[in-house]
């Protein structure tokens, strides 16, 4: 696909499994006094699934992302009945995110893939995870494919997709045009519709085969990311 020139990933659940959060977390509770004791499975179940309208609080800025962390901590503590102070709440965030870090290693499939399309295209992360892409990408070995001013943290942009700015932000700093651009990525709306609405293309990662939610026509679907080889590296 020679009319792209440059390629968008997003990190979580594209490029990287999410299993790193789950392992992560389920550790984290078992090191800590305060969650010990506590239902593993029914705390992280708790922490994935935030009501609605935190999300729209992030989403809104009427959050920050480090407010956010600690809401999602206090609503799982809260099906426990317990109620930690911010201090503690923050230790375990902490740990937490230290402990995690180390259920990321090298992917060697997807550190080829990526070796190859370096060669032939400019390669960047657009990213809205809540945790800091630069250290995990420093641990899944990928800071010779993307260096740190490859990589966009909604967090310190202080834009989240779909924000049309932030996808703006990142064509500005390659000077690329929308055209020239092709996102990948597992969400239908950040990843699809977010950069197709500002003129890019996109290929969508849907390996949980959700239904697309809007009428928009990505370039490609495909089931996991190695996929883009066949789409990308012919001809």
């Amino acid at each position: 696909m020679s009319k792209y020139s440059l390629l968008l990933f997003d990190l979580d659940d594209t490029l990287l499994s999410s299993s790193w959060f789950n392992d992560g977390l389920i550790q984290t509770l078992g090191m800590h006094p305060i969650t010990r004791s506590l239902d593993a499975s029914k705390f992280i179940e708790k922490k994935l699934h935030v009501p609605k309208t935190l999300i729209n609080q992030l989403k809104n800025r009427k959050l920050t992302p480090l407010e956010f962390r600690r809401a999602r901590w206090r609503h799982a503590f809260s099906y426990f009945n317990l109620s930690p102070d911010v201090d503690l709440i923050d230790e375990l965030d902490v740990l937490f995110f230290k402990t995690a870090m180390t259920f990321i290693g090298i992917n060697n499939s997807v550190t080829c893939l990526l070796n190859e399309l370096k060669a032939h295209y400019h390669l960047g992360i657009v990213t809205n995870g809540l945790y800091d892409p630069k250290l995990k990408i420093s641990h899944m070995g990928l800071t010779k494919v993307f260096s740190d001013n490859k990589i966009f943290h909604s967090e310190q942009l202080g834009y989240r997709k779909p924000d049309p700015e932030i996808y703006s932000v990142v064509l500005n700093h390659f000077t690329k045009k929308p055209e020239e651009a092709l996102f990948i990525g597992d969400s239908w709306i950040h990843d699809v519709v977010g950069p197709m609405e500002v003129g890019m293309d996109a290929i969508w990662v849907n390996s949980k085969r959700n239904t697309r939610a809007t009428s928009h026509i990505p370039v490609a679907v495909v089931s996991d990311v190695l996929e883009i080889r066949n789409i990308l590296l012919t001809n």
